[in-house]
């Protein structure tokens, strides 16, 4: 027997022994404990001990990819990609790992720094692992409609609805956007489904009160509205919506109301929806007369947005009551002192106060008489004023009642007073006829001066 040789065989064979201990058992279970470790939420001692192993030794993949889990979890995703891409780039099949896992983490990653190409090829290759993989493909579908690019979102959001059909989040998706393409009846079956699969899901609940209030179905809508508020994605949204629908019904006070919700939910978080919801209550408040409240919503908005929509042409038409203190004073003064303002302006017109009757808060209706002189045919003498302080424009239909209101009091003239123009139509059918109107700047000039000949009132 040739003993050296037998030597060289055993020293052979012990190295074989050592080696394979090292490679297979004693370095796996070291990282195993490693990636306990990482899972535990160690990952700043994990990262001591997996770069002394990749120094001394190189590291094996599973040292990379255990190095990058540690990275992706302190959001180091510069770093976690360098070594999930190492993983990749070698070839080499891990043991702790997948390749599955590893393209998930560079996902991750990629979409945390905005590198939402990069993700997508991470994406498509996961797809060709597993083609049927909902997750996978409702996030594709995701990223093309976060880019704007619909039709690839719709493709792969219906492939995902073929993949399960019960993504509650594709279907909801699917009928948001068939409801922006006005595709009504496929945005419905796709709504209806999302919220049989998920009864929170919001966006759809969201979405079919869309639907319902384009339909007219003001009633439905609101139900929709309420389930969907509950969701702080949606409620500023939803105000909104709610706002627009009470208007629709005519429900103004309630449409108020919604619309300062809005308001109020929007400050300091959503400035567009801010803008919108102000908007939206200022042209309220202007359908209505309101034009003092309309007026501090523009402003507010013009202050922060000087361009937005025509703010700006709605304040340059306004501009009369915007700058005069007095017209404001006189727009949204309590009702006592809108009185006691109705008779100094019949006062200071020359008549004497007979009779004065309040219609709502915002018109009065004076029946007067000249101050001086001796009045020989009372009818033609009395004149009958009727007084607005909402800013909508009066046209003919208003100057035919107030004919008729006229001859009802036995009154031979009449005098209409507005805080804002006439249309033209008033103005022609007030010609030949004893009629007189006193809008905008003639307002203002009266109102100076009886503010000026009655300087112990306050006008609150």
């Amino acid at each position: 027997m040739n003993a050296p040789l037998f030597v060289a065989a055993a020293i052979f064979a012990c190295f074989i022994i050592v080696f394979m201990y090292y490679r297979f058992i004693r370095k796996p279970k070291r990282l195993q404990k490693i990636y306990e470790q990482i899972l535990a939420g160690d990952t700043r001692n994990s990262i001591r001990d997996l770069k002394a192993i990749i120094i001394k030794g190189g590291g094996s993949v599973d040292s990379h990819y255990l190095l990058a889990e540690c990275y992706r979890r302190e959001h180091n995703y510069q770093m976690a990609v360098v070594e999930y891409r190492y993983c990749v780039n070698t070839g080499k099949k891990p043991a702790l790992s997948t390749e599955k896992d590893i393209l998930q983490g560079l996902v991750e990653c990629y979409l945390a720094l905005g590198k939402e190409d990069d993700a997508l090829q991470e994406l498509f290759a996961l797809t060709k692992l597993e083609p049927k993989n909902a997750e996978y493909l409702y996030r594709i579908a995701k990223i093309f409609y976060d880019r704007g690019n619909l039709e690839q979102a719709v493709t792969y959001f219906d492939r995902t609805v073929k993949a399960d059909p019960f993504h509650a989040l594709s279907l909801s998706y699917l009928g948001m956007i068939m409801f922006h393409v006005n595709q009504v009846k496929e945005s419905l079956v796709y709504l209806i489904r999302a919220i049989k699969v998920d009864p929170r899901n919001f966006r759809a609940f969201y979405y079919l009160g869309r639907v319902y209030m384009e339909g007219k179905d003001f009633i439905k809508a609101l139900t929709y509205f309420d389930s969907a508020q509950l969701s702080p994605e949606f409620r500023i949204r939803v105000f909104i919506q709610k706002g627009i629908c009470y208007r629709e019904m005519e429900e103004t006070n309630s449409a108020i109301d919604e619309f300062k919700k809005a308001i109020s939910a929007a400050r300091g978080k959503d400035m567009n929806l801010l803008f919108t919801a102000k908007y939206a209550l200022g042209n309220l408040y202007e359908e209505n007369g309101k034009l003092a409240e309309a007026i501090e919503q523009w402003e507010d908005i013009h202050r922060l947005k000087p361009s937005y929509k025509d703010v700006p042409e709605k304040l340059d038409k306004y501009q009369t009551l915007r700058a005069d203190d007095n017209v404001k004073d006189f727009l949204v003064c309590s009702a006592p002192m809108f009185e006691s303002i109705c008779a100094n302006i019949t006062e200071h017109l020359g008549y004497t106060v007979l009779d004065i009757k309040h219609i709502g808060t915002s018109i009065a209706t004076i029946v007067a008489s000249p101050k001086a002189g001796i009045v020989r045919n009372p009818k033609q003498q009395r004149v009958y004023i009727k007084i607005y302080r909402d800013a909508v424009q009066l046209g003919e239909d208003a100057m035919k009642t107030l004919v008729e209101e006229a001859k009802v009091q036995r009154c031979g003239s009449a005098v209409c007073i507005s805080p804002v123009k006439f249309r033209s139509d008033a103005t022609e059918f007030t010609v030949a006829r004893q009629i007189r109107l006193i809008e905008e700047e003639e307002l203002a000039k009266i109102l100076a001066e009886v503010k000026e000949s009655h300087p112990q009132e306050s006008w609150e």
